[in-house]
């Protein structure tokens, strides 16, 4: 199978399987572009997962990072496609039931279920970044000053992003 076949079909899987969101996806993308694959290293992976946060889209927004470094441009447009085609026939085709499964026990009953395995699954994906990312010191004082600031002030994520980026690309030419 072709790369661009291969981005293309995996990332289509992922997006069908990515109940609550991209975020809860993290885990399978993580563990299908880098453990399986070999498209990225954990500490691009990383990096995907942080210039997704500074993207006005969803966090899957990392596929097109992901496909452009497996395969260029042509490997960013085919994970793209296949990441965000799926979701949006199923919105286009679910759109005019939504009413009716919004009342739905089953629906309330899997919501309630599917919520703490989301967090599990993040719990697992902050797990496998932060061993990548938490090599030196500084990353882990980068860390608790971002998670201060997000849970205990008003600014704005993109702000802590930025600062920590700029914070790791001062200490990352210092210590090496």
């Amino acid at each position: 199978m072709s790369v661009l076949l291969s981005l293309f079909w995996h990332f289509l899987l992922i997006s069908l399987l990515a109940f609550g969101g991209g975020q809860a996806a993290l885990p399978l993308v993580e563990r299908i572009t880098v453990q399986q694959m070999h498209w990225v290293s954990p500490d691009d992976f990383a990096t995907a997962v942080a210039f997704g946060y500074v993207t006005p889209g969803p966090v899957l927004i990392t596929a097109t990072f992901i496909g452009y470094r497996a395969a260029g441009v042509p490997g960013a447009v085919a994970a793209t496609i296949g990441v965000f085609l799926m979701p949006w026939a199923l919105a286009t085709a679910a759109a005019q039931q939504l009413r009716h499964f919004a009342q739905s026990l089953w629906l309330k009953g899997f919501g309630k279920g599917a919520a703490p395995a989301v967090i599990g699954l993040l719990g697992v994906t902050i797990f496998s970044l932060a061993r990548s990312s938490f090599i030196k010191w500084p990353y882990i004082v980068i860390a608790a000053v971002a998670c201060f600031l997000a849970v205990r002030t008003k600014v704005h994520p993109f702000l802590i992003l930025a600062g920590g980026a700029l914070v790791g690309l001062l200490t990352g030419t210092v210590l090496g």
